[in-house]
């Protein structure tokens, strides 16, 4: 069995104004990101699909290491490349094997999603398997080389859409935290977004943790719960950041994506460890370590407060959607494991450490923190 994939790079870019496959985006160009998501996540071999400045985007992909093949008729629409693509795959290609087709404009799927789609396929092939993010299906499809003959013997009406169409009760559809396979990129200003969105791609943005929640049946009180401490994890890491002038300042993007997955596995044994690797297996590794840390700190005394410690504290002071004082929070796990020694001595060492870093916290902004917090969230809440 292969899995291929073919890119679709022969448009116009007319209403780019600049060819898009040779746009950069993030020390790269449009098309080896397009590349390397399609390798990474498993395929086998990729073809790119040229056109319009064929030379220039041959180039390109000649020094990445991959085939590209010419599309004459580019100038009648996306479906004639679909087809040039699909008479190039190689001729000892069998039936078991697949092909994805990624257009070039839609650089900011993660290859997590490729590589699902991959896994997937291996494991119960169908004729086709569809990303989806919140109910809507997304690029790459994945398809089945069964359904060659029909796409060669298509007349082009409808595009691909209409010979795909024709298998939905033989498709499936792969639910995925991964909003970038929906977005297109055909204007500038759909480029800037992207230019904009590239650095998320290491954490899930608030749409895609809403996604993870439905993946990891994560309950809604639970959800609720991660919202509120996010809105207190982003207090106090704005906070901080006022205060430093040599120290390095926190992402607070990176605070309020890892406070919404904190609890992502609740339900689950060892939850924070289970929500750390749910996170990294989904590629988003700038916060998996902060969700599999986040029960406890053990912070080096000469080591900067970082967003791993902010939403370690703002979990702590929050129960349930609550402001609790850091003290209350863990006086009530005392009282539920009051008559097992062991579990009291280890709720005093982590009560110990969450109060020595609290302590450093204030000291460092000049600021009480649970006063900070219910001032800020009283605001937030009537505004």
């Amino acid at each position: 069995m292969k899995i291929y994939g073919i890119i679709l790079a022969a448009g116009l870019s007319s209403r780019m104004g600049k060819l898009k496959a040779l746009l950069p985006l993030d020390g790269m160009t449009v098309l080896a990101t397009c590349i390397n998501t399609l390798l990474d996540g498993g395929a086998d071999e990729v073809f790119v699909v040229t056109g319009y400045r064929a030379e220039e985007i041959e180039d390109e992909a000649n020094r990445l290491g991959v085939l590209a093949i010419h599309n004459s008729d580019y100038e009648q629409g996306m479906f004639s490349s679909v087809i040039t693509g699909v008479k190039n795959l190689p001729s000892d290609t069998t039936t078991s094997s697949a092909f994805f087709i990624l257009p070039v404009d839609i650089p900011l799927v993660r290859s997590s999603t490729v590589r699902a789609l991959t896994f997937d396929y291996k494991n119960s092939p169908a004729k086709i398997y569809y990303p989806c993010f919140k109910g809507e299906r997304g690029h790459p499809p994945l398809i089945s080389t069964k359904l060659i003959p029909d796409i060669l013997a298509h007349d082009g009406t409808g595009g691909l859409r209409t010979v795909l169409d024709r298998y939905n009760s033989e498709a499936k559809n792969k639910k995925m935290p991964d909003i970038g396979i929906i977005h297109d990129m055909d204007t500038p200003e759909d480029y800037e977004k992207a230019l904009k969105f590239y650095r998320k791609k290491r954490f899930p943005v608030t749409e895609e943790c809403e996604v993870l929640w439905e993946i990891a049946n994560t309950p809604l009180k639970t959800q609720e719960h991660c919202k509120t401490v996010a809105m207190a994890a982003c207090i106090l890491a704005e906070t901080l950041n006022k205060s430093r002038n040599a120290q390095p300042r926190l992402d607070i993007d990176v605070v309020q994506s890892a406070a919404l997955m904190h609890d992502v596995a609740k339900i689950t044994r060892n939850h924070e460890a289970a929500g750390g690797t749910l996170l990294s297996g989904y590629g988003f590794t700038s916060i998996s370590d902060i969700v599999a840390s986040h029960r406890d700190t053990n912070i080096p005394p000469n080591h900067p407060i970082t967003e791993k410690e902010i939403v370690f504290l703002a979990d702590k002071f929050i129960k349930g959607t609550t402001l609790i004082p850091l003290r209350e929070r863990y006086e009530k796990t005392f009282c539920k494991w009051a008559d097992d020694p062991d579990a009291v001595k280890a709720i005093k060492g982590r009560r110990i450490r969450a109060e020595s870093l609290l302590s450093r916290y204030e000291d460092e902004t000049q600021i009480d923190a649970l006063t900070l917090l219910k001032n800020e969230m009283d605001n937030l809440a009537t505004a």
